[in-house]
């Protein structure tokens, strides 16, 4: 997997969010474009490879005042899934 799928992804419309992911925008007041232009030109920062239902990525973008970060995963399917999305501290 790449950034570039993760792009590709996001470019076609091919993503879902999880309830947690909603759930911590709407807490930390982050909107779908927030999460979006993270994905589209933040840093891969981690693979996390410990989960027996595949790989997530950690993708980090450097925002004014704070970063803020997405994990998400690939599914076979070529959809995106948002699992969560956070302000770092």
């Amino acid at each position: 997997m790449s950034k570039a799928s993760i792009r590709r992804a996001v470019r076609l419309g091919r993503y879902e969010y999880t309830a947690h992911a909603l759930d911590e925008m709407e807490e930390d007041n982050l909107s779908d474009a927030d999460v979006m232009s993270v994905l589209q030109n933040g840093q891969l920062v981690a693979t996390l490879t410990d989960d027996p239902r595949g790989e997530r990525y950690v993708i980090r973008q450097i925002a004014v005042p704070n970063d803020i970060e997405v994990i998400c995963r690939l599914l076979p399917s070529g959809l995106l899934r948002i699992i969560t999305v956070y302000i770092v501290q």
